[in-house]
């Protein structure tokens, strides 16, 4: 059993079983989430920044002193939860953000994060998106199974939910990837679960001369994976027009699509990199992400890098949406 702690309520402060979900004695929950995403409500009064002209969050979409459009609060969203942190970012092209992300740590030590890409071609995709990443936050944050079944629930959960927004062939679609990182209970190290659907993916970033080496630990539901899978010459499937067709998603269907579910126990520290298409399309490899983001979250934090990572993809384009996630991993137990 883990040891006790305390009822983060002042007014409590009763021992708690930290793996509990709420404190026995007031009911106060034990999860700690951030739901940021692209559907944010926005700020109870905005400032226009061509003429300064304050406005209110029932305005017009201009502003009524020099006609500029006002700047959408989902076109760029950032957010930090205690040591992880991600961005959202609309990007050069797309008119709305369609992305989002839903970051989250429990009490006993476990760090979730999920990141979900909405399908352009579907209705209100935004609304997919927040949907499953929520969704499946709570499901990692609150289970009791493991962290695979717990994984494979949380995307399965988020299928669900997404299905009942809408009905085929049009109804609101995205693809899903999580991260969920718990201390061993022996304090020797950590697990990672790894549940996706989709194109979103999942880097492991290391130095070069880590044990644990860096890598993607995703692969792509696309078309260009299934044909290279069979054989077809990567160049050649990776020029295909149809390269970036997912192959599965969560959508309108009654029936969600099986998550594919991988584990890692990392030998050494390093950082879990979630992130949409928006990124990996200019940058993939693996290496040369790692390069960019250790020495500015070892300097400046998680956001840090997550913010110059994405800066390079607007840089190189930005033709789509961007998110991106930040999560440290140690794999040596908290003091």
């Amino acid at each position: 059993m883990s040891s006790p702690t305390a009822c983060p309520n002042p007014a409590c402060a009763e021992a708690v079983d930290p793996a509990a979900n709420f404190c026995e004695a007031c009911g106060s929950d034990l999860a700690v989430r951030d739901g940021t995403s692209a559907v944010t409500a926005p700020d109870a009064e905005r400032t226009c920044r061509g003429c300064g002209t304050a406005t209110g969050p029932d305005d017009d979409e201009y502003c009524a002193g020099c006609g500029l459009r006002h700047r959408d609060p989902t076109e760029r969203v950032e957010t930090v939860l205690d040591g992880l942190a991600g961005v959202s970012d609309r990007g050069l092209v797309r008119s709305t953000n369609q992305d989002a992300m839903a970051l989250g740590r429990h009490r006993a030590g476990t760090v979730a994060a999920v990141v979900c890409d909405g399908v352009s071609t579907t209705l209100t995709p935004e609304l997919a998106a927040t949907t499953a990443a929520d969704t499946a936050l709570d499901v990692l944050l609150r289970g009791r199974a493991d962290g695979a079944d717990r994984t494979r629930e949380a995307v399965l959960a988020a299928g669900r939910a997404v299905a009942k927004l809408g009905r085929a062939p049009h109804g609101p679609s995205c693809t899903l990837v999580s991260a969920l990182v718990e201390p061993l209970p022996d304090g020797s190290g950590v697990d990672v679960a790894i549940g996706w659907i989709g194109d979103s993916r999942v880097y492991w970033l290391a130095p070069p001369e880590s044990p644990e080496p860096a890598r993607a630990l995703t692969r792509d539901h696309s078309w260009a994976t299934e044909m290279i899978a069979v054989g077809m010459d990567p160049a050649e499937a990776a020029a295909d027009r149809r390269a970036h067709q997912i192959t599965r998603w969560l959508g309108p269907e009654a029936q969600p699509p099986a998550p594919e579910v991988t584990g890692l126990r990392p030998a050494a520290d390093g950082l879990l990199l979630l992130c949409t298409d928006g990124l990996w399309n200019y940058l993939d490899d693996p290496a040369e992400l790692s390069a960019v983001a250790l020495p500015l979250a070892a300097e400046s934090g998680p956001l840090a890098a997550a913010a110059a990572l994405t800066a390079l993809a607007v840089d190189a384009g930005g033709r789509d949406n961007i998110t991106i996630v930040i999560v440290p991993v140690s794999v040596r137990s908290r003091p």
